[in-house]
């Protein structure tokens, strides 16, 4: 059995081993980091761990806020106008002539001429002939002036003002609706040309086959002179 000495020594040994950890648990414990200087271990629960980590809490939440409001804030929308109506009434006007449908009626090709050919085909035929060519002009001058009002500049600085990226990518979209648009404008006059040349060369066909299907028809009857 240990005697009052001893009893002694081991509480005063105690009592220094409680001040030791009671001090640890207040103070922080200074430790060398890897690369160099102090590193400062906090205890946790301490004020000095929790202000940091909510700080970057916060700093979190507002860059998430920010990011989520940019992507869901548009605005930059709504400058593309449909041209369809356009590209339709001048394809109403181009084929009021000399069309598909009518081609082969116009255009018969080996087939002699009547008597009265100047009267019931002649005539007809160029004023129906004029009118495509009249028509593709007319097509022509429209878009050349439609051409001359264009304007994207409000496409430009609604993209150059866009504070969000669904704004940015809204604009971008406009952009390119219009882009789209000009290569309808294209097609349609590509159209126009194919019409104008389609017509040309059936008429000057037509009309060779129909005076020499006249010839040969005038020399089996025995009217050649």
């Amino acid at each position: 059995m240990l005697d009052r000495d001893n009893l002694k020594a081991v509480a005063a040994a105690l009592a220094i081993v409680g001040a030791a950890l009671l001090a640890l648990s207040q103070a922080h414990a200074q430790l060398p980091p890897i690369g160099g200087g102090q590193a400062v271990i906090t205890i946790p629960g301490s004020v000095e761990s929790d202000a940091p980590v909510e700080q970057n809490t916060a700093g979190i939440l507002q860059e998430d806020t920010i990011t989520a409001t940019s992507v869901t804030t548009g605005g930059g929308g709504g400058q593309y106008q449909p041209n369809t109506q356009y590209i339709a009434s001048l394809d109403q006007s181009l084929f009021s002539g000399i069309n598909s449908q009518n081609f082969a009626q116009w255009f018969p090709g080996w087939q002699a001429l009547p008597p009265d050919s100047t009267d019931t085909i002649a005539i007809p035929l160029t004023n129906a002939l004029l009118t495509t060519y009249g028509q593709a002009l007319a097509l022509a001058q429209s878009q050349a002036q439609e051409l001359e009002g264009e304007n994207f500049s409000n496409i430009e600085a609604i993209s150059s003002n866009a504070t969000a990226v669904l704004q940015a990518i809204q604009a971008n979209t406009e952009a390119q609706l219009q882009t789209a648009q000009e290569i309808q404008y294209l097609r349609q006059l590509v159209a126009t040309l194919i019409t104008v040349e389609a017509t040309k060369a059936g008429e000057e066909l037509n009309e060779r086959a129909q005076e020499e299907a006249t010839d040969a028809t005038s020399f089996n009857l025995g009217l050649a002179p």
